[in-house]
This record gives structure tokens, C-alpha cells and sequence, in this order.
């Protein structure tokens, strides 16, 4: 049997609150075709290849044919994808044998327009064949991405096959342009609300000051939010193409926080919102050292946030308040706001 969305946030809730990470309530809203980004990957199933993702803590592919939260452009999108490969033969990746073309399939839209990656294995590939057919999609590009592992981003610079490089839309009030490799939020409806709360003070309104860093910037919606009310905002993001649209050089927060260990600068605040796996003990001492009055984490990843925030309670910060999103509903994915004051 189904559970209703307001079982699966209550659900939610109890999982937070097994982790000691105690909320009244998750924030949620729209429950299907919302997702503006997805990735999938190729994989064979009896001779034919298919888009979908792994089986948790396996290699076995599921299909995500008719994705119900997916937005309906990136689902027709997809079906092409699928459709038009199997017609050309594109094999998909097999890593056991490394052998195969075509590994993973990550799809953006702005709701009007949709931008598809083909992540191959290797220079020497067909998929400029298959981008020709994808009349759903406004841009396609390229990427290599031969590492071993499941790691879906392309590591080389990407080749626009056809179409528009690029596509942008608003996230909240703020404006984003994205590439082919960019990171763009899958729901950002509901991830607005969230990136305001955590540029927030703990009333609500858009926390004030001089000197803000805000660390694993992304796309650069909280940046520039902070740009908003702060004199000065500092942003540290390592991943290239994200940097290039913040105006930055890439840098890993552990190497940022480091080069500012000895500066005379405290920040009046210090926004972070890290992968899943959290922030880690490097940068939670680092932070502490750091010294901000304030402190906001954005975490997608649970586990990893009560790792971090007890460390951060134990160097002098307090928690203030605790608040989740259900940013993807219909999963076990939560979004969780945590807001520290010093002392």
C-alpha cells in the first residue's frame, strides 16, 4: 500500500528524530512532476539498452520509464533518449567488462526547454549520431567520463553536440544559468524556501551584515542572496563550471578555509550547504576556528549532519533552530536547515 505524502513526511520526521535531530514538521508542497534535473544510467537489460539508476548498493538497473516526479519534458526527454539509442545500437557501459559506450543520461529543464549530457565512457563514441535524433531537447552536449565507479558527472570539459549550450530559469527571485555540467537544485520550488531560510536570521528575515562566506556554492542562488544584505560575500565552490559562473577560481572549502586561518577577518556569518556526506571533521574544526557568530548548514544527507553538528556543539556553537524540507517527494530524501550561534 501507498503512503499518502503527509504518512511519508511524518515518516520523515521519525527518521530525523532518530538521528537526535528533532524537527515539528517536514515543509512540503507539490508530490509529482516536479524534478527540473535527473540523471539516469544506461544499462543492458536482456540485450537491449535502458535509462534508469541502480538498484541500491547493487549494479542491477531498474527502469525509470513513465518517472512520475520527474517533470514532464525531462520524462518525454528520457523516453527518447532510450528509444533513439537503441535504434542507432549505442551500446550502453558495462564496467565489469570495460566495454560499452554510453554511461549515464543527466536531463535539465527550465520547464520550457530541456537540456541533455550524454556521459560516455570514452573519446571514441557515436553519440553525435544520437544527439541528431533528439528533437526533444534544445541542447545537447557531451562528456567522457572513464573513471571507474558511479561518479555521473563528466570529468572532461563538455562538447556541445547540438543546440543551445546553456539554459537558465529562476530559482525563487534569483536568476540561474546552467550548462551542461552544472549543478541546478532538481526541485527548486521548494529548495527556494530552504535557500531562504538558511540566509535567514532565526525570525525569518534575511540575516544582515559585513563579511558572509558562503562555502559549496553551487549554482550561486545563496550567493547571491547574501549579496542582498551583506557588504561583503565570499563564495567557495569546487567544481569548475560553477566557479566560472560565480567569477571564481575552483577551490575546496578544506583548502579556502585554510588559506583564511590566519586572517583578521571574522565573518558575521558562515553559510554552508555541503554534499551528502556532511561537512567532516576537517571542516567543522576549521569552522570552529573560524570563529563566526553565526552559522547556517544546509545538509541533504542526515547521517552526516548530526555527525557535524556534534562536533560543532562541542567546539562552542549552539544549535538555535532545526527545520526540513521534503525537497523530493516520493523518496527518502530530506532537506534539513540548522542555524548555530556561537556561544
Amino acid at each position: 500500500m501507498e503512503l499518502t505524502e503527509p504518512a511519508q513526511r511524518a515518516q520523515k520526521r521519525d527518521m530525523l528524530e532518530a538521528l537526535g535531530l528533532e524537527v515539528s514538521d517536514v515543509i512540503g508542497d507539490a508530490d509529482f512532476g516536479y524534478r527540473w534535473s535527473s540523471k539516469r544510467v544506461a544499462f543492458a537489460d536482456k540485450g537491449r539498452l535502458r535509462l534508469g539508476s541502480w538498484v541500491r548498493g547493487t549494479h542491477q538497473g531498474a527502469t525509470m520509464a513513465g518517472c512520475r516526479v520527474d517533470h514532464p519534458l525531462i520524462a518525454a526527454a528520457a523516453d527518447q533518449v532510450e528509444h533513439e539509442a537503441r535504434a542507432l545500437r549505442i551500446a550502453p557501459y558495462d564496467e565489469a567488462k570495460s566495454k560499452g559506450d554510453l554511461r549515464y543520461v543527466w536531463l535539465k529543464t527550465d520547464g520550457e526547454s530541456v537540456l541533455v549530457t550524454l556521459i560516455v565512457a570514452h573519446e571514441e563514441t557515436r553519440v553525435a549520431e544520437l544527439a541528431e535524433q533528439l528533437t526533444l531537447a534544445a541542447g545537447v552536449a557531451a562528456s567522457v567520463q572513464s573513471g571507474a565507479g558511479n561518479a555521473m558527472r563528466g570529468a572532461r570539459e563538455p562538447v556541445t553536440l547540438r543546440g543551445v549550450a546553456r539554459i537558465s530559469g529562476n530559482v525563487g527571485d534569483v536568476h540561474v544559468d546552467v550548462g551542461p555540467l552544472g549543478f541546478l537544485q532538481p526541485n527548486p520550488q521548494a529548495i527556494a524556501e530552504a535557500y531562504r531560510d538558511l540566509v535567514g536570521d532565526i525570525d525569518g528575515a534575511p540575516a544582515r551584515g559585513g563579511v558572509a562566506w558562503d562555502l559549496y556554492a553551487g549554482a550561486g542562488v545563496t550567493t547571491a542572496l547574501l549579496r542582498k544584505a551583506f557588504t561583503e560575500v565570499v563564495a567557495a565552490e569546487s567544481y569548475p563550471e560553477s566557479a566560472a559562473a560565480l567569477g571564481i577560481e575552483p577551490v575546496r572549502v578544506e583548502d579556502f578555509l585554510a588559506a583564511r586561518a590566519e586572517s583578521a577577518v571574522t565573518p558575521d556569518l558562515i553559510v554552508a550547504n555541503p554534499p551528502r556526506k556532511g561537512l567532516g571533521e576537517k571542516v567543522c574544526a576549521a569552522l570552529v576556528a573560524a570563529g563566526a557568530p553565526h552559522l547556517h548548514v544546509m545538509s541533504c544527507g542526515p547521517e552526516g549532519l548530526a555527525r557535524d553538528l556534534g562536533r560543532l556543539i562541542d567546539g562552542g556553537y549552539t544549535l538555535s533552530s532545526l527545520t526540513a524540507y521534503d525537497t523530493l517527494p516520493q523518496t527518502p530524501h530530506v532537506e534539513v536547515v540548522a542555524k548555530l550561534v556561537r556561544g
